[in-house]
């Protein structure tokens, strides 16, 4: 019992974590479905690298620590399985639970990968209107998006660090902007824009300050440094291509 109790709960934990979901939300979705199948008492300490987890059983306290790793951002999972964390009625069998968390992981995701490249594409002209460009510079703005997409998710593949990635992305939307403005005049600069946005480390951003004014102080912290050294990495592959491309005695 205790051991499919300390599965469900690293399980789901882990999942959520690396779904995009904030620290307070998953302690409170770890304790509420526990005690719910069982555990007397739970103690959660959830960060962003790892989970501490402590359930007492029959008086008995048992304690399991799980190392969190990379993940993608999924927020409509971290929906289902805090659902399925309230939809859980007392005195369910965690292996029970465990299945449907399973099945959730499962799932194949809600967009296809042609529609995700599509969708990126689209917000990506669609920041570099926002941003005063007009028609060229939101075509621009789309392929580079879609050549950042291309090549980020080919290095995440790879493993690759993800600030490295970040990097690369970067460079890739400079690089991108500034070829096509050899064949189609246009404000480099917003079409760099358009294509950055979808680098922008805007839900990260937002979890480390929402944990920060929880209580959450480390998480909030760790995170809140990520996102800065993300944008960092994003303006330095940017910076690094211009700098090479005027030293080769391109025009910007």
């Amino acid at each position: 019992m205790k051991d499919e109790l300390l599965r469900l709960g690293l399980s789901l934990g882990e999942a959520m974590m690396q779904a995009g979901a904030e620290v307070y939300r998953v302690e409170d979705t770890l304790a509420r479905l526990l005690q719910k199948t069982g555990a007397e008492e739970v103690q959660v300490i959830a960060t962003p690298t790892g989970i501490y987890l402590s359930v007492t059983l029959q008086g008995e306290v048992h304690t399991a620590v799980k190392r969190i790793g990379r993940g993608s951002i999924d927020l409509s999972k971290v929906c289902e399985l805090n659902a399925l964390s309230r939809s859980v009625g007392a005195g369910a069998y965690p292996s029970d639970v465990l299945r449907d968390v399973k099945t959730i992981l499962t799932r194949p995701p809600e967009y296809a990968k042609w529609q995700q490249s599509l969708l990126v594409a689209v917000a990506g002209g669609a920041f570099a209107l926002l941003f005063g460009g007009g028609v060229v510079e939101a075509f621009a703005g789309a392929v580079g998006a879609l050549l950042v997409q291309v090549i980020c998710a080919g290095l995440g593949t790879l493993g690759t660090n993800r600030f490295l990635v970040d990097f690369a992305g970067g460079g890739t939307a400079a690089l991108s902007a500034l070829l096509l403005n050899l064949a189609i005049s246009h404000k480099t600069d917003l079409a760099i824009i358009g294509a950055i946005m979808t680098l922008v480390p805007g839900l990260l951003l937002t979890n480390a300050i929402r944990d920060a004014l929880s209580g959450n102080l480390l998480s909030g912290t760790s995170r809140l440094l990520e996102a800065f050294f993300v944008s960092i990495s994003i303006a330095g592959g940017v910076g690094a291509v211009l700098s090479l491309w005027r030293s080769l005695g391109g025009l910007i």
